[in-house]
């Protein structure tokens, strides 16, 4: 064999060896790729938080629970992350006179030269400020449900103010009749959040303030004053009308017991009466000589007693009594 052959078979075998090493320097690439790969799929949810798992396109997990979990790494499969428990809160006052240049009234007014109100149902303008505070509930419906959601829900509380100051008259509306506004508010609302499926639920709303235009102010709180003191004196007279109704009942009270008592005592006494009575007829019929002189003896002493000077003649028998006057003494 030449000695170029030689070199050749060499060489060759060099060659086969480094293709042989290449190859498994490669393959250790690619099972180190593939092993850091796989590992990518390892996921955490926080406390705080929920997950939508998507596989190839299609949601497999609507609600991924707060943890440790895994699943295939992208393209194959997608985690959605969304902060359920984070609260989020703006201010309507589209209905509301705010001097601020860049406030929503002021925009507003620059643009058509009207005022910002609502009307009441007995047409009178009122000026309101809320205040909703929300966050996400479900993760699924917020993610692939209606679009625009921040301004769909500011939509739905601007139509029910002007829908619930409108079946409503102003001085309800101006007292006693925030917080049932307030309320119906809430509720109307997140009806409607769910019936388009935004995922979000309206955790508080406040009216911040509610109150009449600026120019009839004084007015109003001058009904108001009045309305208030009309109140303060029917409480006053309702009080003192339950302290008479007290008295009176007590005193009706008092007069049924001494009544009671009377007619008790009066029973008692005709019942004993009766009963000296009886027993005092049953010795007359038992000896009716003794019995009528007892009862004339009896008389007699009743009727001397009240005599302070008394003087007693006998007679003899068959003789008529002294006649003689009894004066009384000094």
């Amino acid at each position: 064999m030449s000695p170029n052959e030689e070199n050749n078979l060499k060489v060759g075998s060099e060659l086969k060896s480094a293709v042989r090493h290449t190859r498994r320097f490669v393959k250790w690439i690619m099972l180190v790729l593939v092993v850091f790969y796989l590992s990518l799929g390892f996921y955490t949810i926080k406390t705080d938080e929920l997950g939508v798992q998507e596989i190839l396109g299609r949601v497999v997990d609507k609600r991924v629970m707060p943890g440790l979990h895994y699943t295939l790494p992208w393209p194959f499969s997608r985690i959605h992350k969304v902060p359920v428990k984070k609260k989020q809160s703006f201010i309507v006052d589209d209905f509301y006179q705010d001097p601020r240049a860049n406030s929503l009234a002021s925009i507003f007014y620059n643009l058509t030269g009207l005022e910002s109100y609502s009307l009441s149902g007995d047409n009178n303008a009122v000026e309101i400020k809320v205040i909703v505070q929300y966050r996400i509930s479900d993760p699924f419906d917020y993610l692939f449900g209606s679009t625009g959601k921040k301004s769909l829900l500011r939509d739905i509380i601007c139509q029910n103010i002007i829908y619930l100051l409108a079946v409503r008259p102003v001085d309800l509306i101006l007292t006693r009749g925030k917080d049932e506004i307030k309320e119906r508010l809430q509720v109307n609302a997140q009806k409607k959040l769910d019936q388009n499926r935004t995922g979000l639920t309206i955790e508080r709303v406040d009216i911040e303030d509610i109150r009449p235009p600026s120019k009839v102010q004084p007015y109003f709180d001058d009904v108001i004053n009045a309305r208030i003191d009309k109140a303060k004196m029917k409480t006053r007279a309702e009080s003192r009308a339950n302290d008479q109704i007290s008295f009176t009942q007590g005193e009706a009270y008092k007069k049924k017991l001494e009544a009671e008592t009377y007619r008790n005592n009066t029973i008692q006494s005709a019942k004993g009466e009766s009963e000296r009575f009886l027993k005092l007829l049953d010795e007359y019929r038992k000896v009716p000589g003794i019995t009528r002189k007892r009862i004339y003896l009896e008389f007699a002493r009743d009727c001397l007693s009240k005599i302070k000077n008394t003087y007693l003649v006998d007679r003899k028998e068959g003789s008529p009594p002294a006649d003689l006057r009894i004066f009384p003494g000094n």
